[in-house]
């Protein structure tokens, strides 16, 4: 393992790329975690550190520890750091709140900004928004990039207030000029879309090629973008592959998801079908509904893969499960037809009526079909399990930007729910099949 990577004890959420902002803090698209800090130059904080960087966490624990009892900040840190996250050594909460507390108290930003970050995230306590800003504003006042990003993005989210948007992009500029990748994509979204400013696309560029050029994903996704359709830029498909293949490769689904898409069709590139399914894969395998959806069809129709409406079910179901109308409805044709999962007409229903309300119009079609058909007691239980999903399933889905097609094919869902008997059906039933995308 690298020293850079022996230094990074992470806090972050599920959506972190892990970016190096500077010693203390790892940027990440919606906030910002906990690292440790920089060595300080001093014989017994270097020991410490030299400790860890062998892998002999529990010496560099002590030696922390045994600094931080003599009022170091920066050892409280370190060593709280350790007991809440560090490997090698007994996880401790308790002891190291205490140790963040105190230094926070004597006004040290980073151990502001990490119970902030606790805080604001409710992990080792439980989730406080309010007192996570006032401890983001303290690191804040103190120039502390993190806290800036972070509390910037509370205010957006609409978690706390006190924040407009004027004060939104103060803090966001504020960040992005110490470097911070994140606040520089931020900026750059909130310029390029006249949140709290005027648009101002040229700028707007300035920033997002900032932040692409320190391998900040989303900021290289978006680039791709721009150069692909044109927007704030002229059209560009060598720039667009570019960026979209930096991000792609730093496994960005967005990009990784265009890209394969710019394979199967020939935007831009030469078609490659080896090329498509394996970004399409990759996007896929990370949630992207999108990149499930177009892998369903492509089983479906054997276009570029072998045809299989099992696998085509599979990844239909997991892009419906993600909420997207038009997967959802071409899952419910599958149970009607009993191609790929067993057909089963709740179930279908089920699925059209997922896709109407969510406002596709072959779903709603489909639905009201099918219905006239049911028993009462049949369409009473598919009712039940679609108001059951919705409820499961409250949360939207996250989104990537991506260029729209010709022939708009959104994400599609797959699988079979197992467990449930099927009814037996009337013969007319198995000569209907439902409109599809």
């Amino acid at each position: 393992m690298s020293q850079a990577n022996l230094r990074k004890i992470r806090a972050t959420l599920p959506e972190d790329v892990g970016q190096l902002m500077k010693p203390g803090v790892v940027a990440g698209i919606t906030t910002v975690g906990l690292l440790l800090l920089a060595t300080v130059a001093r014989a017994g904080y270097l020991s410490a550190e030299q400790a860890f960087q062998a892998g002999d966490y529990p010496q560099a624990l002590q030696r922390w520890q045994s600094q931080a009892a003599n009022g170091d900040a920066a050892a409280q840190y370190n060593a709280a750091i350790m007991l809440l996250e560090g490997p090698g050594t007994t996880r401790d909460p308790q002891a190291a709140l205490d140790l963040l507390r105190h230094a926070a108290a004597g006004s040290s930003p980073d151990a502001q900004f990490a119970l902030a970050f606790l805080y604001a995230q409710g992990r080792h306590v439980a989730r406080d928004d309010v007192r996570a800003a006032e401890l983001y504003r303290a690191a804040a006042e103190s120039g502390h990039a993190g806290a800036r990003y972070n509390l910037a993005m509370l205010y957006r989210d609409h978690r706390v207030r006190g924040g407009d948007a004027l004060e939104i992009m103060r803090l966001l500029q504020a960040a992005a000029e110490q470097g911070l990748a994140a606040a520089q994509y931020q900026l750059a979204e909130h310029l390029a879309h006249g949140e709290g400013v005027s648009p101002n696309i040229t700028r707007a560029n300035n920033w997002y090629r900032k932040a692409a050029d320190q391998q900040y994903p989303p900021a290289q996704r978006k680039l791709g973008l721009m150069y692909l359709q044109g927007d704030g830029s002229p059209k560009d498909m060598d720039m667009a592959t570019r960026w979209l293949s930096r991000a792609a490769q730093q496994g960005d689904a967005g990009a990784q998801f265009q890209l394969g898409m710019n394979y199967r069709t020939g935007k831009g590139v030469s078609r490659d079908e080896l090329q498509a399914v394996t970004w399409l894969n990759e996007a896929a395998w990370q949630g992207h509904a999108q990149a499930q959806f177009h892998l369903g069809l492509m089983h479906r129709k054997g276009d570029g893969v072998s045809q299989d409406d099992r696998e085509a079910a599979r990844w239909y179901r997991a892009a419906a499960e993600r909420g997207d109308p038009k997967a959802q409805n071409n899952l419910g044709n599958l149970y009607i037809s009993g191609e790929g999962v067993p057909q089963d007409y709740i179930l279908a229903h089920k699925w059209f009526n997922l896709a109407g309300a969510n406002g596709n119009k072959l779903g709603i079609k489909n639905r009201d079909r099918l219905a006239d058909r049911l028993s009462g007691a049949q369409l009473a239980e598919a009712q039940a399990l679609a108001r059951a999903w919705h409820n499961r399933h409250s949360a939207p889905a996250r989104s990537y930007a991506a260029a729209s097609f010709d022939r708009e094919e959104d994400v599609s869902g797959s699988g079979v729910d197992a467990g449930r008997q099927t009814e037996s059906s009337p013969s007319w039933f198995s000569r209907w099949r439902g409109s599809r995308q």
